[in-house]
């Protein structure tokens, strides 16, 4: 998301939060909401320190990914509005040939299975918007994040194995509807823009793999790679308030 849309959203936040006295107070102290999850788009940067902003600029695309998580609120007590605590886990992998170089040095097409998995853990406070419904409620909000990422990649049978925690920090803002289907229940809409940048360390987990009849070298020091989750965030999911 770009830096100007971002200051637009959180000002646009910052202003609802502070007229929040004219949003409509829930009846529930305490709800939980189960939903799935979908990122339009991430990037994995195989070459997070090369020299030249060209390579450093090299990435792969992970498009559509697919999820699910949990989310506990707690409206504050006289106060008109409420906070969030969520944990999501997304992933998508995809399987693909790749060019890798044997022992003679001779390129060979190899089966890979490539991807990304992304566990968002955030805390929010958020409001609900005045519109003079009970039935149908919008809400908008934001707050801060622990991102954990990681590439998934396996060549030719052989895996990579994390040699460091993936973990990054960062905002997010978030607006959402609500439709009210029961006293208690309520089926909720939400679009999320947040921008984590996360850098791990993996280690092929073999020194070679046998193909075909040829033997593949991998090489056995850490490197490192930069995922950066910048794609629209959608979800729906079930809210029931408990008390």
């Amino acid at each position: 998301m770009h830096a100007g849309m971002k200051r637009m959203w959180i000002l646009l936040c910052v202003g609802l939060v502070a007229h929040v006295s004219k949003a409509r107070q829930g009846p529930w102290d305490i709800s939980i909401l189960a939903r799935g999850n979908y990122i339009s788009s991430s990037k994995i940067f195989s070459h997070p320190d090369a020299t030249t902003d060209a390579l450093r600029g090299q990435c792969i695309h992970v498009e559509n990914m697919l999820g699910g998580g949990l989310e506990v609120r707690y409206r504050i007590p006289g106060e008109k509005m409420f906070l969030t605590l969520s944990l999501d886990y997304v992933t998508k992998a995809r399987d693909e040939n790749q060019l890798i170089a044997d022992d003679q040095n001779v390129l060979r097409l190899v089966p890979a299975t490539e991807g990304m998995k992304f566990i968002p853990v955030e805390f929010g406070v958020h409001t609900y918007v005045p519109i003079g419904s009970d039935v149908v409620r919008l809400t908008m909000g934001g707050g801060a994040g622990s991102y954990y990422a990681w590439r998934t990649l396996t060549i030719a049978g052989v895996g990579v194995s994390l040699s460091s925690t993936p973990v990054g920090y960062g905002i997010h803002i978030e607006t959402g509807v609500e439709y009210k289907v029961a006293s208690d229940m309520s089926i909720r809409m939400e679009m999320k823009f947040r921008d984590p940048e996360i850098v791990n360390e993996g280690v092929y987990e073999r020194p070679t793999a046998n193909y075909n009849g040829s033997t593949i070298p991998f090489p056995q020091d850490p490197f490192r790679t930069k995922i950066q989750v910048d794609g629209l965030s959608l979800s729906l999911g079930i809210m029931v308030e408990l008390f």
